[in-house]
Parts: C-alpha cells; structure tokens; sequence
C-alpha cells in the first residue's frame, strides 16, 4: 500500500509558564565535597593496579535518593563543576529541599559503595581498595549548608534555546505529570471498556474480555487492554516510562510470559528554523522479562529494582542495577553470583526495608520477583525486581515475545499521549511524500555476479585469492561462491576429501586470478596468553606478536606483478573463543596486512536446525544458510573492501533529476581508552569511476583496499586537534572541488564534536564552515552542496508511521521514500522500503490487538502478532544547508537518499550515503576494533 503521509513522534513544546512544573530547585555536587573525595578517597587507577580503575561512586547514590525521594527529577553523577548535580520538584509552597536529609543520603550511600566495593575486593583475594577510615573522616565534614539549592523557572518554549539543563529535565518533568495523573493507554476498541468492571488480571485492568481465536498461533487475545506507567531510573538522555504492571503473554502449555511497553522521552531542537522550537521525541519499544533461571559468566544481568521507599509515589523511578558472576581468586572455587554496582548496598544501608532480593535467588527463579507473591512473613507483597530478557542470558531461556513494536502500537500510544500532554506540547506536523524515481531491488544474483573491469579497475589488473579452510563443507562452498562471482572455470566437485594446500591461475580478458586454498591450521587457534605478563596491554601484545609472526609466514609476500591481495579465513565467532582476548581475527588481519593482504573473516558451518514445522528439510535449510552467509563474506571481501559502488541510475527527483554528480562523504573515525583515536578521513566518488577513493591524514588519495591496509598497521599519530582537523576537511573540500557539482555529506553526531559550525546554533544557510568564526570563501566552492545528516543515534531523529489519505484510523504502516517537512522547505526525511530480512510481523499488527490477516492455509483469520518480530525502520534527517539560489533543495536531499543503495554488493539500503557507510566500515581496519565507538546499524541489520 502507498503512503502519503509520514507522521513523527515528536511534539513541539509549549511554554511552560504558570504551570507547576515549571519550577524546581536546582543544586551542583559541593566542589569542596568532590575534591578531598577524588584526592584522598576515589584515585583513578595506578598503572600498577589497572584492575582498580575508580571514580566518585554518585551514580549509585544518586540512584537511590532517586528511588526513595520522588520530588528528584534529574540527577548526574559526575559532579562536574558548574553542572546541575540534583534537580528537586518545587512544590506549591516553593518548600525547600531537606538538606539535612540529603547530606545524611550521600554519606550514607558512599559509605555503602565503598564497603561494598571493599568486600569484592576481600572476596577475589585482594587488598582493601578504600580506606574506609580516611573516607568516614572525610564525610563528618560534609554539611548540609554546603548545598547551594536555586529556585528556577523554566522559560523554554518556542523562540528559546534550551538551556543545557533543559535537556535531562524537561522529559523527566513531563514523565513524572504522566505517572502522578495515572494517564493510561487503552488498547483496542475503548467503547468495549464496561464501566467500573473489576480487573480480570493484571494485563486489562477494567476492561471486557471478548476471545478472538487465532489459528495460526492458537492464542487468545482480548479486545481491550489497559497499559499504565511507571518511570525508570533511565541510563543516557531523556527519561524512560514502562508499562506496569507487565502484559502476559500465556502459550499453549500454559507458560506464562511477562514483557512491557516502554516509552523514551527526550528534547531535541532543528536548525535552520526560522522560530527556534523544541521538540519532544518520543520512542516507543518493547521490554521482555526473563522467567527463567537467567547465568552469563562475561556480561552484567541488569535488574530493574522497585522502590521499596514508604515515601514513594507514583511517579517513584525503578532503580537499574546490575548482577554478575565473581568467579573469586584464581584456582578457587569461590564464585558466586553478586552486585556488580553499588545500588543495592546504598538502598540498603539508606533505609529500613523488609525485602531486596538477593542476586543468587533472582538470578535462579527471576520470575518469582517479578511477580506479585508472598513474603516470608506469609503477607502479600508486591514485585521487587525483574531482569530484562535478552538472546543468550542463560540456556533454555528463550522468550515468546517477538522483538520490535509495530506502527500500530507507536501509534496507539502516541494518539493517546498527545492529549495527556495537551498544554505542555503540540503534535509536530505529518511530513509529505516526494516523488522520486523508483528503484529496482536487484536480484541476488546480479549482487554477487563481480564486474570484473570495474575490479580491475579497483584493485589491478592481477589479483590474489587465498582461501584459509578447515572444513570441506565451506571451502567447497567458498569456492562455488568464488567461482561463481567470477566466472571462473572451477571444478568443485572434483575436490579431495579433507582440505588440501593448492593454487591455480586463472587468466581472464580483464583480469587476471591466482587462486589459492590452504588449511587454516592453527593460525585460526585461540591466542596463547602468557598469564605471567601482569598488564592485559602486554599480555595481548605478546600473543599479537606471535601469531602475526604466523600468519606472515604463511602467507608470505605477493609474486611479482600481483597488485591486489584477498583472503578469505574459516574462523569461529566472537563466542566461539574462550573470551574476548583470545580472539585472534584483527591480530590475523593486522598480520596479513604487513603482506599487503585483506581479510574477511567465514564463520564454519552453522548446527542444522529444523523449520518451523519441525521437521525435515533440516539438511538443506543448514546447506542453504551456509551458501548464502558464504556468498556474502565473498561479496564483502572482493566488493567492499574493494571499494566498489553502484550507483543508482536515476538521481534526484522526478521533477529535477541530476546528473554528474561527485560526492564527498567526511568522517570521523573514533576510539577510547588506552588506544585513543581521534582521526578524519574522507571518501569520495565520480561519475566515471566505479569505485570509491579515499584520503586519511598524510596521504593523498589513494584506493578503499589501501586504506584499509595503511589503517590495519598505522603507527603514525592516531589522534588529531580541532584546528587539524578542520584543516584536513578544508583540503578534501577544496581538492574535490574542480568547477562541477559536489555533494558533501556530514554526519551531525559524528563530526559536530570537532567541528562547531555545522551544531545546530551555529549553522548558516549556505555557508560552508567547520570553524564558527572561519567559513570557507563561498565564491570558491560555486559547485557545491551540502547535505548534513542525523541519525536515530541518542534519538535525535524521531520514530514515525505512515499513513494514507483516509487518516491513521483507517490504517497505518512504514512507507519507504523521502518525505518533506512542512516548516522547512531545507528539511527533508528518509525512510526505507522493507527489507527481505525484516520480521514476519505485520506494521498494522499488534501485540495486543487482533487483526486480519492470513495463516499458513492462506486463510483470512483474526490473528494477534505477539510472536512474530518486527521490522523498525528508523527516520533519517537530511537538511540541505549549502545550496545554489536556484536549486531545488528536494532534488539533494532526494540524492543523498539515493546513494544509500548504492552499495555494489548489497540489496538494501544502509543506512547512510554510501560515502559514508564506507568511511565508517574503514574504522575497523584501525586495531582493536572492540574499542570503535559505536553506529547505529543498516536498516535492515
């Protein structure tokens, strides 16, 4: 079905002026507290004692004054000097906060951290890790009058900038009105809520119960369901909502399975508009529950902890804690299963409560926690905690809620919530469609059938093929896949029993090939650690040398006349090794690159599994994903890392196509930690060339594969200033423009860090400038355009649904295409049409409620989709902010979108212009790549 319309769940903000949540009190962490506690007590770690790393455990305690006093808003653990430590709800008698009271929380809280943390520290068989008598001493100075609280009074509306504060407050404002005027979520058909019926469960409190069959699932779904909220104690930006109590979802044996709503609120603004307004952006997702016994010996387990606190209210947060395995000294068998943070023990030691769960029994039976029971006196008692679900947390713990949530459930939701936020914000205008010429998903095939002159093109007229194998079953598969995306003359099928060390050439009229297979042997082996090398860095360093040391030498330096070198090794996952530094994928591709080879990594042959109707076609289902995840590691190997494109054929819009076209893509490639990496790069392409090229700092511009060979062993400086960065993108500006057309694309959350000029206070309409106060010479640069871009990265693009002329009532879906702003003839937004691998689920289905569709027999049935995942594209922002006096801004922004298909080996679109998908996938070339920050995946990941 065709779309018209795309509506995005984001409100414009109103002044809050009058209203009683326009004041609160606000207080910094007290500098002469957080000094003495970062000299004397919380010392960053020594490099003698790395384990040990510390900080000002705030978080903790602020959680828990969070948890047990409602009237805190916001709160950042960071104490940072000059930054808004607390934020307290004013009451209508504007009463203060009480101070002595809070002084009381904070040294009780960083009292409990630091025991607690001393306590984990006995039980590994290590020295105290805080003296906790230098920290008691400490604390008998803190007063309560060393907090500085200030009334203030919101002023933010339209034609206001946000305050920096504003941010975090506002959504949690707002969270805690919905929680304290019990605003619900009616799912269904209301007119079937009978008045002042009793609650069948706990899932549609006050409402009917109609029974709809579904044959496909065989679950029984009500017509009316009731979601009500609670807040949560929410990580990063904005603030978190979950529907409480949880829906339950009971199968066919009866099991029962417990999953939440949740809705993240948070401020963003736009540049550009001619009125400053702020947006509220609301996402809406999907929480599952674990119910059984839940184990993971490498990562935390999070726990939402209920607030047992006897001045809770409804707008009381649920605390986030963490659990985790403490495997105790070496060659001990003293794990156990305990904190891993500090929120338990504060809550502990700041209250008199009779129940907080103990992480050993939540960890065995977490939905006994979950749901409401018995206590140990035999009274009732309401939940206490409840772990998040997620793949692989424990064995045997699937769930039986699909993943995602539908466009009928974002709009479900959002409908109801823009009423509830009426005086405070204003539903944001539905964008419109654009019309663009339409694109042809290309067929499989064509994707992995190479041209070889464009190869030839790439990497050189003779190339190198090593396949590195230990099962036959995917080097004959990595062969058919060669052969076949080459069309090279291979006998497969005459290939001997075991894997065996060969090489043929194979000359062809663009190209020519030298192939070769070998057994993988040990190179694919877990790295040997040397336990006696104390510091993890030199330990890893250690085993990296070895083992670069052994692929070198199996691989040896190119003959003569090979210009391009591939290798393709059968190599376990991430799992499949004992931990993480024993992974030895970037230390082989950081060896075969000093032998002027890349790598793609083939995962061994997958456990057959059988279908959905559990039986037969186990074999060739196993045969048909090996085939396909084979075709593809080949495609990325040869493709990408050759740098190739294929652009679509028609760009720009139906009314204003463009043609000749280059386009420029600058990015920021970044690391933290110990291996610190701050460093720009570009990636450009024309028109009459069929692959992309690349310039990093101290270089010219050189091919994809060579960078990605440079990057594999750079040890030139990693990280780079402002002003030297600034200085690199004004070069590649200037050396891409020749007098033609040039589109750049920027990624906002990427580049804005070093680069000022394109934040949105900063940025002026066509005006080029990554320095504020230095814009480059307009008159230089008359062919160029510029195209800034942002992602749903810390929701600064909204979720949305679409929908037809009739309304949203009639129905509603996720229509791909470029979609205009109304307010903004510069704004502009894309989505993409549904990929092959997208979940079953149906937009216009819903957890909740029933719908027609059809079954396996083809039969129109009433079905409710709370097994089936779904697919959430997200909304990709592209504001033209260069542009000529005469251009049609729709026609650029309508080619950045295009040139997210563009990808030579790859059906659908990524989810950035190809420039920039590139740029980004070089950053993994850089070692280690764990440490890369991270970007939100291709839609259709």
């Amino acid at each position: 079905m065709r779309y018209d319309f795309l509506q995005p769940l984001s409100l414009v903000l109103e002044s809050f002026a009058d209203h009683r949540l326009a004041r609160y009190w606000t207080c910094e962490f007290p500098p002469q507290w957080a000094q003495p506690l970062r000299e004397q007590i919380f010392r960053p770690a020594t490099a003698e004692r790395e384990e040990e790393k510390r900080g000002i455990p705030l978080w903790a305690v602020n959680s828990a004054i969070a948890a047990l006093m409602p009237q805190v808003l916001t709160h950042d653990a960071r104490a940072r000097r000059g930054q808004m430590w607390l934020a307290w709800a004013a009451d209508a008698d504007e009463k203060a906060p009480d101070r002595a009271l809070l002084v009381e929380f904070v040294k009780g809280g960083l009292m409990a951290a630091a025991t607690h943390r001393n306590e984990l520290a006995q039980r590994r068989g290590r020295p105290p890790v805080i003296d906790l008598a230098t920290l008691a001493s400490l604390l008998e100075t803190f007063r309560g009058q060393d907090m500085k609280f200030t009334l203030k009074t919101l002023t933010l509306g339209p034609g206001t900038d946000p305050e920096s504060s504003d941010y975090t407050l506002v959504p949690h404002a707002l969270a805690t009105n919905l929680c304290l005027t019990d605003w619900q979520v009616v799912h269904g058909d209301p007119s079937q809520v009978l008045a002042g019926e009793a609650a069948a469960d706990g899932d549609a409190e006050g409402a009917a119960e109609r029974h709809v069959e579904d044959d496909e699932e065989g679950v029984t779904a009500r017509a009316v369901h009731v979601s009500r909220w609670r807040r949560t104690a929410a990580r990063g930006g904005g603030a978190e909502l979950v529907s409480w109590p949880p829906h339950v979802y009971e199968s066919k044996g009866k099991v029962r399975y417990p999953w939440s709503y949740t809705l993240r609120l948070s401020v963003q603004t736009r540049a550009l508009e001619e009125t400053v307004r702020s947006r509220l952006h609301v996402r809406v997702g999907m929480r599952r529950w674990a119910r059984y016994n839940v184990f993971d010996a490498k990562r935390n387990i999070g726990v939402h902890l209920f607030s047992p606190s006897p001045w809770a209210d409804a707008s009381s947060p649920f605390g986030l804690a963490s659990m985790a395995w403490h495997p105790g000294p070496a060659g001990k068998k003293q794990g156990f299963m305990g904190w891993a943070d500090d929120l338990v023990p504060t809550l502990r030691r700041l209250g008199s409560f009779g129940f907080l769960p103990d992480p050993a029994d939540l960890a065995h039976d977490p939905l006994g926690f979950l749901e409401p029971g018995d206590g140990d006196d035999g009274l009732p008692r309401e939940p206490v905690a409840g772990v998040p679900y997620r793949p692989g947390l424990g064995k045997n713990t699937g769930h039986a809620i699909g993943d995602g949530v539908s466009a009928k459930d974002k709009w479900r939701i959002f409908s109801q919530l823009v009423p509830a936020l009426e005086g405070f914000a204003t539903v944001d205008e539905p964008h419109t469609r654009v019309p663009i010429p339409t694109r042809v998903r290309p067929a499989a095939v064509e994707l992995l059938r190479i041209d070889r002159g464009a190869l030839a093109t790439a990497a050189g007229p003779r190339i190198e093929i090593v396949l590195w194998c230990d099962t036959t079953t995917m080097r004959d598969e990595a062969l058919k896949a060669v052969a076949f995306a080459l069309d090279l003359p291979l006998d497969v099928a005459g290939q001997p029993g075991q894997v065996e060390a060969w090489r043929q050439r194979f000359s062809l009229p663009e190209i020519e090939v030298l192939l070769r297979v070998e057994p993988v042997g040990e190179i694919s082996d877990d790295l040997e650690l040397d336990e006696k090398i104390k510091r993890r860095g030199d330990r890893l360093k250690d085993a990296g040398i070895s083992r670069q040391v052994q692929v070198r030498s199996r691989l040896g330096q190119p003959e003569a006349g090979v210009t391009s070198r591939f290798v393709l090794v059968e190599m376990r996952g991430a799992d499949g090794f004992s931990s993480p530094d024993h992974d030895p994928k970037m230390t082989v591709r950081a060896g075969a690159a000093a032998c002027e080879a890349v790598t793609q990594n083939l995962l061994p042959p997958a456990a057959a599994s059988a279908d959905d109707s559990g039986e037969g076609n186990t074999e060739e289902e196993s045969a048909k994903s090996q085939r396909e995840r084979t075709r593809r590691a080949v495609g990325d190997l040869l493709i990408r890392q050759s740098g190739l494109i294929r652009p679509p054929v028609l760009q720009g819009t139906t009314e204003h196509p463009l043609t000749d076209v280059a386009c420029l893509g600058l990015w920021m490639v970044r690391r933290t930690g110990d291996f610190r990496t701050v460093m720009p790069l570009a990636v450009a392409s024309v028109p009459d060339r069929p692959h992309v090229m690349v310039r990093l700092p101290h270089s010219g511009w050189i091919t994809y594969r060579q960078a990605l060979l440079l990057l594999a062993g750079w040890n030139r400086p990693r990280t780079f200033d402002s002003p030297e960065i600034q200085e690199f993108f004004t070069d590649c500006v200037t050396e891409s423009c020749d007098g033609g057309d040039l589109a750049l694309f920027t990624l906002a959350q990427n580049v804005r860090p070093e680069c000022q000029a394109l934040t949105n206070p900063n940025l002026v309409a066509d005006r080029l400038a990554f320095d504020p106060h230095q814009p480059l010479d307009a008159g230089r640069y008359k062919g160029l355009r510029h195209i800034r871009l942002r992602t749903n990265v810390r929701d600064e693009s909204a979720q949305h649904f679409s929908y037809g002329t009739s309304g949203p009532v009639e129905r509603v879906g996720v229509g791909g295409g470029l979609w205009a702003s109304k307010d903004n003839d510069r704004l502009f937004f894309a989505t993409a049409d549904k990929p092959n691998t997208a979940g079953p689920g149906s937009p216009g289905g819903s957890r909740l409620e029933a719908h027609q569709g059809k079954n396996r027999a083809k039969e129109v049935v009433w079905k409710v989709d709370a097994c089936k995942d779904v697919w959430n594209p997200q909304l990709l922002e592209l504001l033209v902010a260069v542009k000529r006096d005469d251009d049609p801004a729709a026609a650029w922004a309508a080619l950045a979108h295009q040139r997210r298909s563009a990808a030579a080996h790859f059906a659908d679109p990524v989810t950035l212009p190809i420039e920039l998908h590139l740029a980004y996938k070089l950053g993994s070339a850089l070692l280690p790549s764990h440490q890369l920050e991270p970007i939100e995946q291709p839609e259709s990941s």
